[in-house]
């Protein structure tokens, strides 16, 4: 078991300068699992409940793995980025051309791109959940990780 969280701690948080995670599945750790489940022989009701329901476990452990991973890779649509700041460059060019040049004017539309940009730089750092300024903690997990025996 602590191999198995080490594996998905070192997969999950590389440290800076490492190499991309690994996407391929881990050896022997969650199928040997699944597959000793499996062969349990239950003697009773009670039993045959709780294998089914560590069966089902297993499984969506096994999928919010793999949606882990997934979601470690950036999937960002470069395509439609470039529109989306195309669109909006033209939108504050049109207004700026059109508004009177005071200072509440300038200050608004600075604050208004400063509002929009940052909304685009949140929706990008939504992409890499397991690094960059906004990020997933690997806290609890290093905690649990501890906390294993040796």
């Amino acid at each position: 078991m602590r191999g198995a969280v080490a594996r998905v701690v070192n997969t999950m948080w590389r440290q800076t300068g490492q190499q991309n995670p690994q996407t391929g599945a881990a050896p022997g750790g969650s199928e040997v699992l699944y597959e000793k489940l499996q062969g349990l022989s239950p003697q009773n009701d009670a039993q045959r409940s709780l294998q089914a329901q560590a069966l089902s476990m297993a499984l969506d452990l096994g999928k919010t793995r793999w949606l882990m991973l997934e979601q470690a890779t950036a999937s960002v649509s470069v395509p439609l980025l470039v529109a989306l700041v195309f669109w909006l460059a033209v939108i504050f060019c049109s207004f700026g051309l059109l508004a009177p040049r005071n200072l509440t004017v300038v200050t608004t539309l600075f604050l208004c791109a400063l509002s929009v940009s940052a909304a685009i730089f949140l929706v990008l750092e939504m992409y890499t959940p397991y690094g960059g300024l906004v990020q997933i903690s690997s806290a609890p997990l290093r905690n649990a990780l501890e906390h294993l025996g040796k």
